[in-house]
Parts: C-alpha cells; structure tokens; sequence
C-alpha cells in the first residue's frame, strides 16, 4: 500500500500524541506523520522523536494563526504524492474565554486541506445537545460549530470530513482542579444527571481507526463517549479503580464558587440541557453516532481509565484555563 501522509495538529496534546502512536503501532504501518508545533527544537517535539523515531515521524514547524507558515508545510509535500490527510484539534481559550482566534484557526486549515486536496480530514470538536440548540451556543462552543459548518459547505465541493465530538474529558477530575470540578458538579447537578465521559487519549485512538477505514467515516459525526454516569455512579467507579472516593471539595466552597462564577453556571446549565435532549430523544442520530465511534474504538470506561497504568506524563498546569483563583473571583 501506498505510503500516506498525515498532518496532525496538536502533536504533543494528548489526543495528538494518542493518535500517532496508534497509527504507528504496527511495523508494517504505511504513515508517515507531520507532526505539526510551533517550534521543532521544543523538548515536547524532541520527545516525539525520542520515542517513535525519524521513519515514520517528521517534526514540522507552522503556527495556525499564520496561514503562510502553514501553506509551506503543504507546499512542502506536493513533490512526494501531497498530504493525504488531516487531524485537526485546536487548543481550548479557557472557560469563558472568546474563542475567535480558535474559529480562524479551523476554518483556515480546513480551507487549506480542501485546497490540497486531502481524502481524510478529520476534526476534533467537542459534543453537545443537537442540531435544535446550535443558535444557543456561545464562545468555544459557538466556535467549534461555525468550524463543522465550514467543513460541511467544503464538503460539497470536496472535503471529505470526518467530525468527532468528544464528550466530558475524564481528565477532568485530576488533581486539585478536578475536587473542584467534583464539587460543582455534586451541588450543581440533579441526582439522575448523567455525564457523557471520554478519556482524551482515546480521542487520537477513534481518529486513527478513522484514517485507517476512511471511506466508512467520510462525511459522517461521530459521538465520542464511553460511557454516562451520575456523580453517585462515578463516585462508585473512582472508588472501584483506586479504593478510595472521588476527592472533592465541601459543598459551601462548591455553591460558592457558582454563585460568583457566571462561566460554572453555564457549564451547569450546559450540562444538564445536553442530558435531557439526549434522554428525551430530541437528538434522535445520537445513539447511532456513539455506535459508529465506539467502532472505530472501544473506548475505556472511567473504571477502566483510572486503573490503567500509563506512561508518566509531564504536568501541564491549568490546560483549560481554570485556576481556583479564577472560579471564586469570577474572572473566567
């Protein structure tokens, strides 16, 4: 089989860093990789060399709000056959955070993947409640939907795209921000409110059953879920994984921060809009996207997720923009 070349941005993210070593976990595997980052001499990039080696895997520079620098990366591969396909997972501007830089960003690469002429183009958004509440969404939110619209109006003039919306990250719950992620949802949420859950580095693992088989995912929105539970139901499958509760911090704290925080109380109201339009049928295609993807992928059980011993990863601080500083202040 031909050789395929696959650019994939957020190369040292964990879903960029789950998706390459799924592509080259075999031998005979026929990609090769453009790992795309803002600078090659990162120790972050360096680790990627480090650990799959220069065959299969090139370290490439370009910045996505520079269309130029990454047009050169495509131009770049013309000569060997052209890049056969895309992996799109912009960073996240932070909870409550305008997200108009990440809306360029994708519409600017997809633009550019249509251009070149890719045959997979596959982007990571995230899930939400369905086609009847797109006109509520706001910030990253808003954005990441103008970004699939984008990528379907190419799509009928050539791109072929593959959307993947991932649902809650797992990792999420980790460390001191996730007690407090805990404890908003314990006192914000209703008992029998069930939270779609997804460990992010299955995210790169459904993208690469989707490259491998691309022809059964063009054109279609995959759910990327494992599984959805109730703050009482995960409380019992931290407890299962490592014996003890989920940590979490006291319920004044946790009612506090809400009452402060607008950017908690809407993640809240989210929440609870995106269970009840799933339960009630409202999003009628939902099950059958949760299908395809866990298809692609069996995706790990929370259970399953926190039991499994992982390769160290070096801490990343607030990835998504929370401090607790920031939540109890109000200034997200």
């Amino acid at each position: 089989m031909t050789q395929r070349t696959i650019l994939i941005t957020g190369s040292t993210g964990k879903q960029g860093k789950a998706l390459i070593a799924s592509l080259l976990s075999s031998q005979a595997s026929t990609c090769h990789i453009l790992a795309l980052t803002r600078s090659s001499t990162s120790p972050a990039a360096a680790a990627l060399l480090k650990k799959h080696g220069e065959d299969n895997l090139t370290i490439v520079e370009g910045n996505l709000n520079d269309e130029a620098s990454v047009r050169r990366v495509f131009e770049s591969q013309k000569e060997s056959g052209g890049i056969w396909g895309v992996f799109c997972v912009l960073a996240y501007p932070g909870l409550g955070k305008e997200a108009n830089g990440e809306e360029a960003q994708g519409k600017r690469l997809a633009s550019l993947g249509q251009e070149y002429g890719v045959k997979c183009y596959a982007y990571s958004s995230a899930m939400r409640a369905g086609p009847k509440y797109e006109d509520q969404l706001k910030l990253s939110g808003r954005a990441k939907a103008n970004i699939e619209k984008h990528c379907m109006e190419l799509g009928e003039t050539g791109l072929p795209w593959v959307i993947l919306r991932p649902a809650f990250f797992m990792e999420n719950f980790e460390d001191y921000i996730g007690s407090i992620a805990v404890g908003v949802m314990r006192a914000g949420l209703k008992e029998d409110t069930a939270l779609h859950l997804i460990a992010s580095e299955d995210i790169g693992h459904v993208a690469a059953g989707v490259f491998n088989n691309p022809s059964k995912y063009t054109h279609k929105i995959l759910s990327l879920t494992s599984e959805a539970l109730t703050m009482t139901q995960l409380d019992v499958a931290h407890k299962k994984a490592t014996g003890k509760r989920l940590p979490s911090i006291s319920s004044y704290v946790a009612w506090g921060i809400m009452k402060l925080n607008t950017s908690t109380r809407k993640l809240i109201e989210d929440i609870e809009r995106n269970h009840d339009c799933l339960i009630s049928g409202e999003y009628p295609s939902h099950r059958d996207e949760i299908a395809l993807a866990n298809e692609a992928f069996r995706m790990k059980t929370y259970a399953e997720w926190k039991s499994k011993e992982v390769e160290a990863d070096e801490y990343q601080g607030a990835w998504n923009g929370v401090s607790f500083t920031k939540l109890v202040t109000g200034r997200l």
